[in-house]
C-alpha cells in the first residue's frame, strides 16, 4: 500500500492541537509565511474549530485574528525558535 502524504492543514491543526492539549501547557508562537508572528500565551487564546478548519487567535487587547492554517511557517515554543 502506497504511504499517504497527509494534508498539511491537518498535520498544522494536529500540531496546534497537540499544544493546546499539552500538560503543563507550554506558550507557543505561530509564524505565518508572511513573517507575521502571534504569540499564544495560555490555551485560552486559541480556539480551534476543526471541521470548519479554522484557527482563531484572541489577544489581550481585544482583538481576534483568524489564521490560515495553510499559511503557518512554524511553530515556535516562547523564548526561543524551534530546533
Amino acid at each position: 500500500m502506497p504511504e499517504r502524504n497527509p494534508d498539511p492543514t491537518t498535520v498544522i491543526l494536529a500540531e496546534l492541537m497537540q499544544r493546546l492539549a499539552d500538560t503543563p501547557y507550554i506558550p507557543f508562537t505561530i509564524v505565518m509565511s508572511n513573517g507575521d508572528r502571534h504569540e499564544v500565551p495560555t490555551a485560552d487564546h486559541l480556539t480551534i474549530t476543526r471541521l470548519l478548519r479554522r484557527v482563531e487567535l484572541e489577544t489581550d487587547e481585544p482583538r481576534i485574528i483568524g489564521i490560515n492554517p495553510l499559511h503557518v511557517a512554524t511553530i515556535e515554543r516562547a523564548g526561543r525558535p524551534a530546533a
